[in-house]
């Protein structure tokens, strides 16, 4: 029913009762002294004891209790509570009594990824600073980085020179940053990173999902606010498929959340800076694509950042910017913490010169300095050349080409190391790296954002989400059973069906991948995905007849 506990905290106190022998209750090393319990939501508790056992969690007048089932596991939950930083006792009463001291309510994240999230501050270039200013913040860390992966033996430690030395840069700065701007909220900051590591080692639906079931699963259902991801250097590499990053981010997040069970928690994750990696900007745009396509996710902009090292020497820029985004959409301060991104659906053309228009700009799109650059434009067989770009007003830049006077598509920055790249808004926020804007057209990301939502087991239906581009007339989305897709009649414009939709006739014995095609009239297949018959979303690669990149939904390929 529940996971079973590796253990209990070393330090933390136990007193035996004198009852008959039998098993201990005990807890996972998540809750040991110094913890910090998220506020305003229920807070899942729950270890381990004999079967049938009476278990009581006391804590900050709360007293809650339940019996141990068959397996000897147990859960109460403890009343959503205020942010609090007076040192709390909690309670863990069966045969046994285990006392937790200087348990405090606040806000917790995880932080995870590869080296980027692993690297520790005493590597960092403003190590010796931030190192000594670390006891001046309420933060508590729970290290399973620097513990060797090993959550059972990991415990919170508090905030101060020897403990944050070891501390993930990224995540210390991160935290610094939301304390210095809420000092009277306790923060708990959980990582577990590995260097040199896939995205298919952090979750199962993307690959092996080793990490994830080792690093992540284990931490589970702890409440937290959310999660910082910065990975896909390894995915970036020559010899990976950097498109499968398309599906395995939104895979990845859609799993991490769905096995939280704590709703659509915020999900930040670090677009790719620059490095001399062969496809990085591949995984740039994929990051780029995640975040446009989900209303709880959010991506902080680092190209911008000097070097091309695979690894940036100084990562508070990194810590403050996923800060910022949690002051503004998780904490309601007024701020602008978003890069400016293009809008597909408002860029134009006109003539000879095509208009990007972009959100988030503030006080208006700026260059970090001298003419824009980085800019190229291509005509209908898709060569780009290099092109000018002016800012014609507080949202729009245009871009045109004596190279190509018929254009049909621009794009920005898009390589794996640009040295020019200079468009910001006027908070000094540097804009995304763009693909293709292809206005008028079906453009990357957008024609084919699905989501399976639900399949009911006993009608069959099928509901899905989706968020087509609005002018991607000529796309239809078909449904049906691998190898038999023309056996289900439906088929519809995505734009004249609105943002959701509902299928029947899916048959849940069959066993087989739900498909979902998107056709070109009808004619061209351009990408499929699959579903089983649980609902649960996978990528199909068996059948030759799609293209080459059926993975790869946020890209046309007809």
């Amino acid at each position: 029913m529940f996971r079973r506990c590796a253990g209990l905290a070393m330090g933390t106190l136990v007193l035996s009762l004198p009852l008959a022998a039998r098993a201990e209750v005990s807890v996972p090393t998540m809750f040991s002294d110094h913890a910090v319990l998220q506020r305003n939501v229920s807070v899942p508790v729950w270890g381990t004891a004999s079967p049938g056992e009476t278990v009581t969690v006391e804590f900050v007048g709360q007293f809650k209790s339940t019996t141990a089932d068959g397996d000897g596991e147990w859960m109460v939950y403890l009343d959503p509570m205020p942010a609090s930083s007076v040192p709390g006792t909690m309670v863990i009463t069966g045969t046994n009594v285990i006392l937790l001291t200087d348990v405090q309510v606040g806000e917790v994240w995880v932080g995870s990824g590869q080296s980027n999230m692993q690297r520790p501050l005493s590597d960092d270039c403003a190590a010796a600073a931030a190192i000594a200013d670390a006891p001046n913040y309420n933060m508590r860390f729970f290290n399973v980085t620097a513990n060797g992966g090993n959550v059972s033996s990991t415990v919170w430690e508090v905030s101060d020179a020897a403990s944050a030395p070891a501390m993930s840069a990224v995540h210390f700065f991160f935290g610094r940053h939301l304390a210095q701007h809420m000092p009277d909220v306790p923060m708990g900051m959980i990582t577990s990173a590995v260097g040199a590591t896939a995205i298919e080692r952090w979750a199962t639906c993307a690959g092996s999902g080793s990490l994830y079931t080792g690093q992540i699963v284990p931490l589970q259902p702890f409440a937290i606010r959310g999660v910082t991801w910065y990975q896909g250097e390894w995915d970036s590499r020559g010899s990976q498929d950097s498109s499968k990053y398309y599906w395995q981010l939104p895979c990845l997040i859609d799993e991490w959340r769905t096995d939280w069970a704590q709703n659509l928690f915020p999900f930040y994750v670090v677009q790719m800076p620059k490095m001399g990696i062969n496809s990085v900007h591949i995984v740039r745009d994929a990051e780029l694509q995640t975040a446009l396509a989900d209303p709880n996710v959010e991506m902080i902009v680092t190209i911008d950042q000097p070097g091309s090292d695979v690894h940036p020497p100084c990562k508070d820029p990194f810590g403050i910017r996923l800060a910022m985004l949690a002051r503004q959409f998780e904490y309601g301060q007024t701020l602008l913490a978003r890069s400016p991104f293009h809008d597909d659906a408002a860029s134009y053309l006109d003539g000879d010169t095509i208009g990007v228009v972009f959100d988030n700009v503030a006080g208006g799109l700026q260059s970090s300095g001298g003419p824009l650059a980085e800019w190229e434009i291509a005509g209908s067989n898709g060569t780009y050349f290099p092109a000018s770009a002016l800012i014609v007003n507080t949202d729009t830049v245009e871009v045109s080409s004596s190279s190509v006077p018929n254009p049909v598509s621009a794009r920005y920055a898009f390589s794996a190391n640009p040295v020019a790249n200079n468009l910001i808004n006027s908070e000094g926020l540097p804009a995304s790296p763009i693909r293709e804007v292809t206005p008028g057209q079906v453009t990357p990301g957008e024609a084919t954002a699905l989501h399976v939502v639900a399949i009911d087991g006993t009608t069959g239906e099928l509901e899905l989400s989706y968020t087509p581009a609005c002018n991607a007339v000529d796309h239809s989305i078909v449904f049906g059973p691998l190898g038999d897709v023309s056996s289900y009649g439906y088929s519809g414009q995505v734009c004249s069906i609105g943002s959701t939709g509902a299928v029947t006739g899916f048959d849940p014995g069959s066993g087989n991948a739900f498909f979902l095609l998107i056709g070109n009239d009808g004619a061209g297949i351009e990408g499929s995905y699959g579903t089983t018959g649980e609902g649960t979303e996978r990528p199909e690669d068996q059948a030759d007849s799609l293209c080459a990149a059926m993975q790869d939904l946020s890209r046309r390929c007809d």
